[in-house]
């Protein structure tokens, strides 16, 4: 979920919601991925915002603060998933990856082939994005987990 889609502030809920509210600070942090840092760096522009109002402010604030509570308990649920001691558990994302990569050659082979193979775009999109969200989501994973396990 991109591991809760990597999409820029600007394609996002509190996108949509700066684009009505506070658009000279959603031009400046609209490029920015919320997991990157880009969500202390709004928070800080609404503190100096003498612009917004009061109430504008802490709608923004629980606006923000949902977003990191959803990142937060994404990374808890595919932590708890990879120290899983159900084999299952701790192998379906690779799997997913796996198949999905496979199919994906398989769709290369096809198409170059130059056999009558047609998929439709509503289905290429979605594979688009299952396959962006999975294999984006294990390998962001795989790096958090490698950077917070001391090597022995």
């Amino acid at each position: 979920m991109k591991p809760l889609t990597q999409k820029p502030i600007k394609r996002t809920a509190l996108g949509s919601w700066l684009k009505g509210k506070a658009p000279h600070i959603l031009d400046t942090v609209g490029d920015l991925l919320p997991d990157r840092g880009g969500l202390g760096i709004l928070k800080n522009l609404l503190d100096k915002n003498e612009v917004m109002s009061p109430q504008d402010k802490e709608q923004l604030q629980i606006l923000i603060a949902q977003r990191t509570e959803l990142e937060n308990e994404i990374t808890q649920r595919w932590q708890a998933d990879s120290s899983s001691s159900s084999w299952l558990a701790s192998n379906v994302r690779p799997l997913i990856v796996l198949i999905l990569v496979i199919t994906l050659l398989v769709f290369i082979v096809l198409d170059s082939m130059d056999l009558p193979f047609f998929i439709r775009d509503a289905w290429v999109s979605l594979y688009e994005v299952l396959t962006l969200t999975a294999v984006g989501g294990y390998f962001t994973l795989r790096s958090m987990v490698d950077k917070r396990t001391p090597k022995s």
